[in-house]
């Protein structure tokens, strides 16, 4: 019987033809040999799996579907079909830097507490663009309710975990965020952590799957699935007031709103010290930031909504003052007669 390989590369491919080869070609040039990669082809019309067997490497293995099922249905074939140690995750339109799975393993292999370690990543045509993410689990922790602790095309994952708790995908999950459900799946059953360098190039685009939806409507999805899964308790127009920390949202803000969010601000971190979640201070101090980022933005929509921040945030920094008077003017200039 032929040795089952440390690492199984995991790829689902749906129409990502344009860049589906270049992909592959960058794990089969990874310094570390001991892995297999599975293609999970979800029905491709456009040549891409065609691309994928003309290379003819025995490390690539290929699982076809005859109907398009989604990309979390795709994605649990490959888990359930994956035969290494280690599961690397790679999207059919990003690049490994040859290196990856060498740092990852030799990660892994250290520190058995850790079930999924990701990576910083880099911009695929602007290398010197990264997306950095935090080191240790406590940090990944304090990030977790806005986004992913570790970026899932970045990802390595310990099969044992996933096979030992049924760990898979939504298949229901249709809109954008079922790499991050899945992620916080696995934070219920081991640690997180990011090597702190890019590890891989993820390339922006009409590609991804996220271009030309309707960004707020699926955070709003998304939002409302993450805070049910952790259990806490958020109404509607809570709800409309969360997405302000994630940069959206649909009704304006002035002087009143601003308050609001200063109190499901408060409200938040209450929940998350009773609960004990996403590591006490440093999530509160996550939150800190994400209230603090918005200043600007609320300087441009409206005085009292500045003014409102300022007070709440208590501090009246001179940069921030000098920014507000400066877009009042404007402001005051563009509807004078």
């Amino acid at each position: 019987m032929q040795k089952a390989p440390r690492v199984t590369v995991l790829m689902t491919l749906y129409n990502k033809g344009a860049f589906v080869e270049e992909s592959v070609r960058s794990v089969l040039s990874q310094t570390f040999t001991d892995f297999e990669l599975l293609v999970v082809d979800d029905a491709s019309t456009d040549g891409g799996m065609e691309k994928v067997k003309a290379i003819g490497d025995p490390r690539i293995r290929i699982l076809e579907s005859a109907v398009n099922t989604g990309r979390a249905a795709a994605a649990n074939r490959g888990y359930d079909a994956a035969t290494g140690e280690y599961i690397a995750v790679l999207d059919a339109d990003d690049l490994m830097h040859p290196d990856r799975l060498a740092k990852q393993v030799g990660f892994m292999d250290a520190h058995p507490q850790v079930g999924a370690a990701g990576s910083w990543a880099s911009v695929v045509n602007n290398p010197d663009q990264w997306v950095e993410m935090p080191a240790d689990d406590r940090h990944c922790r304090s990030t977790m309710l806005f986004g992913m602790p570790v970026l899932y095309p970045a990802s390595m994952l310990r099969r044992d975990i996933l096979e030992a708790h049924s760990l898979r995908c939504n298949t229901e999950w249709r809109t954008p965020g079922m790499d991050y459900l899945f992620m916080l799946q696995i934070g219920l059953h081991a640690q997180y952590a990011n090597l702190q360098e890019p590890l891989c190039s993820y390339r922006m685009g009409e590609n991804n799957m996220r271009h030309g939806r309707n960004e707020l409507q699926d955070w709003r999805l998304l939002v409302r699935k993450t805070f049910h899964f952790f259990g806490l308790p958020i109404t509607e127009d809570e709800l409309e007031l969360h997405l302000a920390f994630h940069g959206h949202w649909l009704v304006p803000f002035h002087a009143e709103r601003t308050n609001q969010l200063w109190a499901w601000k408060q409200k938040l971190a209450a929940m998350a010290r009773e609960r004990e979640l996403f590591s006490g201070e440093l999530f509160e101090a996550e939150l800190d930031g994400r209230w603090d980022r918005l200043f600007h933005s609320f300087a441009d929509q409206d005085l009292g909504a500045a003014v409102a921040h300022l007070r709440l945030s208590g501090r009246w920094p001179a940069d921030r003052l000098s920014y507000l008077a400066k877009v009042s003017i404007r402001r005051w200039a563009g509807r004078k007669p």
